[in-house]
């Protein structure tokens, strides 16, 4: 009789743990998908509206590796052509507007140069981060290469763009000038016409970009010799009076 209420016992001590054990396991799948969830999120979703905060979370290498960028957060090269050809088909199909802007951040090379690759590693993150808050969560955006970003906006013509563009320098005016970094943004900007694609936008973005690079590297010169502060002209926008 004894022997029997011991085994009646191990056995529900032994039913106990297994409970246990799989009440345990369940918490940590549900754990890890959230976890999961909330980086996939993180990945496509990064861009939200002006003035909200969004730090640049370290993304895991199995999702960085394919479609964002390990320094910034922000979509690869691959992924953001995928995205530009996905969105030229529905703007061909629904004659809906886009804009696309390319940023290049200049004197990048010179800073590497001076003060080394952990210089840019601190820059470039927080270069990323100004263009996230200042974007919408329905934007894509990406690092196209060392120091030049991509910014797809959807339903959005080029005159709209310039707000984004517009609140983009300003933001990282301020920043580069309280950190003392000799550096400036050169943006391009392009729509697709009635008759042509948004690869032909990306093109004419990336000469937009070009030009303002000259401009600003004349500039440049002008201010060392006459001593006089810079001031940024964006293209399109109103020329001061």
């Amino acid at each position: 009789m004894n022997q029997n209420i011991l085994l009646l016992i191990v056995l529900l001590v032994a039913v106990n743990l297994i409970l246990i054990t799989v009440a345990v396991v369940r918490a940590m799948l549900r754990r890890d998908q959230r976890a999961a969830a909330k980086y996939e999120s993180g990945v496509m979703h990064r861009p939200i509206a002006a003035g909200v905060s969004a730090p640049i979370v370290p993304l895991p290498s199995e999702l960085t590796s394919s479609r964002a960028d390990s320094l910034t957060g922000l979509l690869v090269l691959k992924e953001w052509n995928r995205i530009v050809a996905d969105e030229d088909a529905r703007v061909n199909r629904y004659r809906h507007p886009a804009t696309v802007v390319i940023i290049e951040l200049d004197g990048f090379e010179r800073l590497i140069a001076s003060l080394g690759k952990e210089a840019g590693d601190r820059v470039l993150p927080a270069l990323a981060d100004a263009l996230s808050r200042n974007a919408r969560a329905a934007d894509h955006l990406a690092r196209l290469g060392p120091s030049r970003f991509g910014i797809l906006l959807p339903e959005t013509g080029e005159v709209e763009a310039i707000n984004y563009i517009e609140r983009v320098r300003e933001a990282c005016d301020m920043w580069l000038e309280s950190g003392a970094i000799a550096m400036r943004l050169s943006i391009g900007w392009a729509s697709p016409g009635p008759d042509s694609s948004l690869a032909a936008a990306v093109t004419r973005a990336h000469e937009r970009m070009f030009l303002e690079q000259r401009r600003n590297e004349r500039l440049a010169n002008d201010i060392a010799v006459a001593g006089q502060p810079a001031v940024h002209e964006t293209e399109g926008s109103p020329s001061p009076a």
